[in-house]
This record gives C-alpha cells, structure tokens and sequence, in this order.
C-alpha cells in the first residue's frame, strides 16, 4: 500500500546518546512529548500473528487488505522490466511486507514514527529508527539470495541529525537506483510504504555496500 507523507523525519541518524547524561528535565520533556503525540502500541496485522484472533471481522479485513497490499507491491515489481523473476517478485513482496510488520513487533513500536525515535535516541528503547529499519529489512531481503534484483540501501540529507533518513530501494539487477522502488518500514511505523524513487519526495543517494 502506498501512503502519502510530509512528515519531517526527526533524529534518523546514526545517534547514540548515554542516556546517563541526559538530565530529568529533558526525560520529563520526551514522555510530555509522546503524550501528547497521542502515541499508541503499533498492530500490524500480519499472517500468523498470535493476538489476531482470525475469526474476527476486523481480522479478516486487514488479511485481505494484506494480499491486496502484496499483490500490489508484486504487480509493481514485475513492471519494472522483463528481466524480472515474477517468482522473486512474489518472494519479496511478501518478504518485505510481512518483515515490516514482524519488525514493528520486535521493536515494540510506539506510532507515529518520531515518537518513537525520541524513545530509542533517550534510550528507553533500544531499535526503531529508519537505519536501523533498513539495516533488518535488507538482511531479510538480502537472504532471499535474489537473481534478477539488485537492493540498494538509500539516504536522504545525511549527516544530518534532524533530516537523515534511510531506506531500503529495491531495482532490476544492474540497473541504477533511480529506476526502482523504495522500501520503507519506517515512515508508517511497520505498514509498509513504497513508490518509485523518481516518485518521492527526499532526494535519495546510494550508499556502497561497504558501508552498509
């Protein structure tokens, strides 16, 4: 599924900060902070997740508007030229789709994305911004061991700590970045959003693999 955003992407870089350093007030401002971003515990529905009772009319919905989202994700892919496997298509389709929302859990993912940012850069919680979304979703793209795809890890504005953000691009084997689709776990807190590079609004570059 493809969503629309402007949200400005807040401390995406690779911080560290020794939370023993931070004094109480600023701790006393991030919990102000996430409260009245109204944050909330992430459920992303995924096949197989233990607390979705697939029964439920609600359940039910979001299975459906699962595979329509892989199918989607799926057709997408395979349009990016003939050389494509659209058995590897599937693959990543489900594979990215179905990792994002296992990841939000993993995470323990609080929305909307910045909250939970402030949350691992304080370090009340250890995972979640977008490097580190990109670095576990390309692990597991990378493990299907892809033939006809090429994964690129992309970076917007970096360096800097207020406006970095990261992302896995996904294109046909040997061509430019440019030309395929971005993968990002983060901008919807585990629902995954992707669109054509050329599409989105950061200016995206590549990073080489040895610094990945």
């Amino acid at each position: 599924m493809i969503f629309l955003s402007t949200t400005p992407v807040l401390h995406c870089s690779r911080i560290k900060i020794n939370l023993m350093n931070c004094s109480l007030k600023y701790i006393a401002a991030v919990c102000l902070l996430t409260g009245l971003l109204g944050c909330a515990t992430a459920n992303v529905y995924y096949p197989g997740k233990m607390s979705a009772d697939p029964t439920s009319v609600e359940a039910q919905s979001k299975a459906q508007t699962y595979w329509q989202n892989v199918r989607r994700l799926e057709w997408e892919l395979n349009a990016l030229g003939p050389e494509v496997d659209p058995l590897e298509s599937r693959r990543v389709a489900e594979t990215a789709i179905r990792e994002s929302a296992i990841l939000a859990e993993e995470y323990q993912l609080v929305r909307p994305a910045v909250a939970h940012n402030l949350l691992v850069v304080m370090g009340i919680k250890e995972r979640g911004l977008c490097y580190q979304w990109t670095e576990d979703l390309m692990k597991r793209l990378q493990a299907l061991e892809l033939k006809s795809f090429q994964l690129h890890w992309a970076v917007a504005y970096r360096g800097s700590n207020l406006r970095e953000h990261n992302c896995v691009v996904i294109s046909v084997a040997g061509q430019p970045f440019t030309r395929g689709i971005l993968l990002d776990p983060w901008r919807h807190s585990g629902n995954l959003y992707w669109t054509p590079v050329v599409k989105d609004s950061y200016p995206w570059e590549t990073i080489p693999p040895t610094q990945w």
